[in-house]
């Protein structure tokens, strides 16, 4: 099982139904049995207790379940007063009117308009999922669901030039983009990882962005890769198939980390 933390009082757990067997849990018996779901959500909550540090002082408040492909399953719990809640998911709505103007100007989009080529795509690429996560806020669980797919569809797939011998084998795991739109959700995302994500990678500044080129070790199973890019979603990142950004983030950015990024990172929240 995965664990990350959505704020100090609410966790994911991306869940195997063989872990859940393992636990002693059935899952039929758990949409039936209203007890049996409590047991099993208490018992989540206390092996989430060795991976991530969060408030559990309230209680569980909320919890929300989705079944996944690949036999998995998504949980959402909150310690949150139901209140609490609501205040902040009004605040999430001003901040979504006011981050719309912000970030859709006329001047963006003219920028857009007089650029070429894979720049002008890529910025293109980067207002589409701008205005998206402005409109949906944080993602949800059928946002999460979605990205499940998209995540399996271009690891098997291979899709875009990934580099040599990675792209068009289908097999190997082709190297990604993450884009972070500010340096403090991007150490956070790191001291959440296991060591087994310190992997190969490079650290750029693009203007205001802080832009991390990684190159997945061929030992990591898919399970975790798409738990590793839905997590990085969730800290704010946009996430991509590199295809000539190390060329192109070498001659307009400014290289800070020049390699084994991601430990470094992490290493600057301890």
């Amino acid at each position: 099982m995965y664990f990350w933390k959505i704020d100090e009082e609410t966790i994911r757990c991306l869940i195997n139904k063989d872990e859940i067997n393992q636990m002693g849990f059935d899952m039929n018996r758990l949409s039936q049995s209203e007890d049996e779901m409590e047991e099993f959500l208490q018992a989540i909550m206390r092996n989430s207790q060795k991976y991530v540090s969060w408030n559990t002082e309230n209680g569980l408040q909320t919890y929300m379940a989705r079944t996944l492909p690949s036999d998995q399953v998504l949980l959402t719990l909150s310690c949150t007063y139901k209140d609490v809640a609501i205040d902040r998911d009004l605040d999430q709505i001003r901040h979504m009117r006011n981050s719309l103007t912000g970030k859709i100007t006329d001047q963006r989009l003219d920028h857009i308009y007089s650029l070429t080529g894979e720049e002008k795509e890529s910025a293109f690429e980067e207002l589409a999922k701008d205005l998206h996560n402005v409109c949906m806020g944080n993602i949800d669980e059928n946002e999460t669901a979605k990205d499940q797919d998209r995540y399996e569809d271009s690891l098997v797939s291979g899709n875009g030039s990934a580099g040599k011998g990675r792209a068009g084998e289908g097999k190997q795991i082709p190297p990604y983009k993450l884009v972070f739109p500010e340096m403090k959700r991007l150490v956070q995302f790191c001291s959440l990882l296991d060591r087994a994500f310190f992997m190969p990678s490079i650290l750029f500044k693009d203007r205001d962005r802080y832009v991390l080129l990684a190159e997945f070790p061929e030992e990591l199973d898919k399970k975790s890769v798409i738990s590793f890019l839905i997590t990085a979603e969730e800290y704010g990142a946009r996430c991509s198939i590199q295809k000539h950004d190390l060329a192109y983030y070498s001659e307009h950015g400014k290289r800070i980390i020049e390699k084994d990024a991601i430990a470094v990172l992490a290493s600057l929240e301890n």
